[in-house]
């Protein structure tokens, strides 16, 4: 099959998936209110909840997004951490659900621990908290009496699982099948495109925290998708998170350079060679000009998050832009109709995917 070919199959297969969330859309009849849900969480952990959940916190960042798309609706989210508001106000998912502007935050007291007076008074039916950094931020809640769903970090398979156990939070099972079947789809997709490269995988540094130099190696989300789209990771034989150096960038000498959106700093910022204490003389990258700012849609793309495989197109394109026969603005439109009910623009697109600082194959094809 010609990309051409696979480009336009992919596209039929979003199509009929978002066939799917809308024929699946509706609430669910939850038979007898008396009734309780049974949810296993990821430390193996059976909270029982009510059948109809009405009441939701989420205290991991990517959360309140995810769950406001399996869901539907930002009817339920009653709580979410400040962070995560943060996020809402850089993206569109501000215009597409502006009602979680007005979501409590304040009941996180540092990090990730919750003041547990304050969160008792928002009567949560559940409440999203990380199942990977210890019981001290999880015992307390549970001790009040509230019901705790635990997550972990850090793999596509412990993100399809946020999706399952969301999908029966919400009662939205079908949504949240529907979603891993089409990050299914396009990384099967992607995987065929990858291993018929015919031209060199570039190299490739992903700096998440701005001028912090530290970076993702191997085991990591960012490692697993730069190594999907044709990449090759220049940390890769590290473990896990690493601060790196200056001279270590040097000698990995990257092709591209991905900024991440948990800080400010902007392409332009590595281009021009401005940051005190850093030298980007020299590097490939910045030679050549390819320093890109990764998008920012219902949540920020790269963590993972319910629009993993947009920026996994996203990034085949700025890895192998003369390769890239898809046309990931009209699949943006697809998604967004079809799980968020809304209507992309042009320039809702541009916007998403960081025109203002980005010039790449996405941006410059922009209308």
């Amino acid at each position: 099959m010609s990309m051409k070919q696979k480009g336009f199959s992919l596209m039929l297969v979003i199509s009929l998936f978002l066939l799917l969330v809308s024929c699946t859309s509706s609430p669910p009849d939850n038979g007898n209110a008396s009734s309780s849900v049974i949810v296993v969480d990821q430390r193996g952990k059976e909270i029982v909840l009510p059948s109809s959940v009405e009441r939701v916190v989420t205290i991991p960042f990517p959360a309140a997004s995810l769950f406001y798309t399996i869901d539907g609706s930002s009817d339920h989210i009653v709580g979410m951490h400040p962070r995560s508001q943060e996020a809402v106000k850089e993206s569109i998912l501000e215009d597409m659900a502006p009602m979680l502007l007005l979501v409590n935050t304040g009941f996180i007291k540092s990090g990730f621990e919750a003041n547990v007076e304050e969160l008792l008074k928002l009567k949560p039916d559940v409440v999203f908290q990380w199942a990977d950094k210890g019981d001290a931020i999880i015992t307390p809640l549970e001790e009040a009496g509230i019901p705790v769903i635990g997550l972990k970090y850090g793999t596509q398979g412990d993100l399809e699982e946020w999706m399952r156990i969301m999908g029966k939070v919400s009662g939205k099972e079908q949504r949240a099948k529907g979603l891993i079947r089409y990050h299914h789809e396009v990384e099967n997709f992607l995987i065929s495109l990858s291993e018929n490269l015919t031209e060199k995988r570039p190299r490739v540094l992903y700096l998440p925290y701005g001028a912090e130099l530290k970076t993702t190696g191997q085991g990591t989300y960012n490692d697993f998708y730069i190594n999907l789209t044709g990449g090759i990771n220049v940390a890769h034989d590290l473990s896990d998170w690493q601060t790196v150096s200056m001279e270590q960038i040097h000698v990995w000498n990257p092709e591209i350079i991905l900024v991440g959106n948990f800080a400010p700093l902007m392409p332009k910022d590595i281009l021009r060679n401005t940051i005190d204490g850093q030298d980007w003389a020299g590097i490939d990258a910045v030679e050549n000009k390819r320093v890109y700012k990764a998008p920012l849609g219902g949540y920020r793309w790269d963590p993972p998050n319910q629009e993993s495989p947009l920026m996994w197109e996203w990034l085949f394109g700025i890895l192998h832009p003369s390769l890239t026969t898809f046309n990931l603005r009209d699949e943006m439109r697809v998604f967004y109709e079809g799980y968020y009910g809304y209507q992309l623009s042009d320039q809702d697109i541009s916007r998403i995917l960081r025109c203002e600082v980005n010039t790449d194959k996405w941006c410059t094809a922009a209308p």
